[in-house]
């Protein structure tokens, strides 16, 4: 006789299957248990800066597929790319980055608006970024690294997305060990190096000034 209850019998049956395979273990490997880091760049100016009256929209910076990554990057040449085992920053690159950017400026106070192209400013500016390093370097293969950081800046003039201004920006800063407990604070100086630049160089760009005219 066919049973009235079909699909009953294949859920037991499904149910005695997924017990030896819950019972073997390990066929689904969970992800690897890594440190989290995040990044509290130091960006310090020798003097205020003048205020500019322009809303600006940082954009989320363009970067590699290497660096567009939570992975902490390390280089030991200049044609290789590795990455910390044990370790991550915690978001990817391109967040952070854009986070700091828009954090310079608010300590900075040139701005009366900042903020990310998420939001709804209607911004005379938009600051474009490529991330072009974002690495420990090694020059030894027992020594201490340096952190390097180096963005490309656009500041494209709106509502006309007509690139005004171009230029690079850059940071370096060694370690004093080599633990990422040092390695992580050298970020943080090289970041806030190339930051203070970003802010300064579009702070002093003639096209805020001359926006209105």
């Amino acid at each position: 006789m066919t049973s009235p209850y079909p699909s009953r019998r294949l859920a037991f049956a499904g149910i005695g299957l997924l017990a030896p395979l819950a019972a073997c273990g390990g066929l689904i490997p969970s992800a690897p248990k890594r440190d989290i880091y995040r990044l509290h760049p130091n960006v310090a100016f020798a003097a205020p800066l003048s205020r500019v009256p322009a809303q600006v929209l940082v954009s989320t910076p363009l970067a590699s597929a290497a660096l567009d990554s939570d992975r902490i990057a390390l280089s030991r040449s200049a044609a290789s790319l590795d990455f910390y085992a044990d370790a991550q920053w915690a978001d990817r690159v391109p967040f952070l980055v854009q986070a700091a950017i828009i954090q310079a400026f608010e300590q900075s106070g040139t701005l009366p608006a900042i903020g990310p192209d998420t939001g709804d400013l209607r911004p005379d500016f938009v600051i474009n970024t490529e991330i072009r390093d974002f690495e420990a370097a090694y020059d030894s293969p027992t020594g201490a690294p340096k952190a390097v950081v180096r963005l490309q800046v656009k500041l494209v003039k709106m509502p006309d997305r007509r690139i005004v201004a171009e230029t690079m920006v850059a940071g370096e800063a060694p370690a004093m060990a080599n633990t990422l407990a040092e390695i992580v604070p050298a970020f943080d100086a090289a970041l806030g190096a190339a930051l203070r630049d970003l802010v300064m160089w579009t702070a002093q760009n003639p096209a805020l000034s001359a926006r209105r005219r």
